[in-house]
């Protein structure tokens, strides 16, 4: 074992080491303390007042759009992607990734003066995003639907199903 250096006592080096798990044991306390009375944390679902703000676009309530809807004071934007098996009848789609291109195939059926309601699978942030998109190319009248086509549905809004667009698209449709 190395000799220790002239005046320097054995267990003045365990000092430091000391020192420092007393300090790491004050940390951990103090963090412990302040992790118990912190404030609450955000709810998992934060309020659709706070959404409103952020998105831009007042949310209309479901039974609302369908009444909207049902006086023919709204043109439904369905934003989902793909080709979804259920609609609201009448609607026009226009997705994100699509955009352009979806809105080229419509572009005579709208005009920027029309009230539309965008909707989609639910998430409030893509159906804004085409909103905005909207917005940009000079729409002014535009609400999100709050929530989905299952709140639509609830609301007794009407659904189109896949086999009665597929009847239309192919002419055989009704009015």
């Amino acid at each position: 074992m190395a000799e220790s250096a002239p005046g320097i006592r054995p267990f003045a080096r365990a000092r430091p080491l000391r020192e420092a798990s007393l300090l790491l044991a004050l940390a951990l306390t103090a963090a412990g303390l302040s992790w118990a009375v912190r404030t609450p944390r955000l709810p998992l679902r934060a309020d659709l007042a706070v959404y409103e703000l952020d998105l831009g676009f007042p949310l209309v309530p479901a039974a609302e759009a369908v009444a909207l809807f049902l006086d023919n004071a709204c043109v439904p934007v369905d934003t989902r992607a793909g080709a979804p098996a259920r609609r609201i009848p009448g609607s026009f789609a226009l997705g994100q990734e699509t955009f352009d291109d979806d809105l080229r195939e419509v572009f005579d059926f709208l005009s920027p003066a029309d009230p539309l309601l965008v909707y989609g699978d639910g998430n409030l942030l893509v159906a804004a995003a085409v909103a905005g998109r909207l917005r940009e190319r000079g729409f002014t009248d535009i609400r999100l639907l709050q929530g989905s086509l299952d709140g639509w549905e609830q609301a007794g809004g009407e659904i189109q199903t896949d086999d009665v667009i597929q009847a239309e698209e192919g002419g055989a449709g009704h009015d």
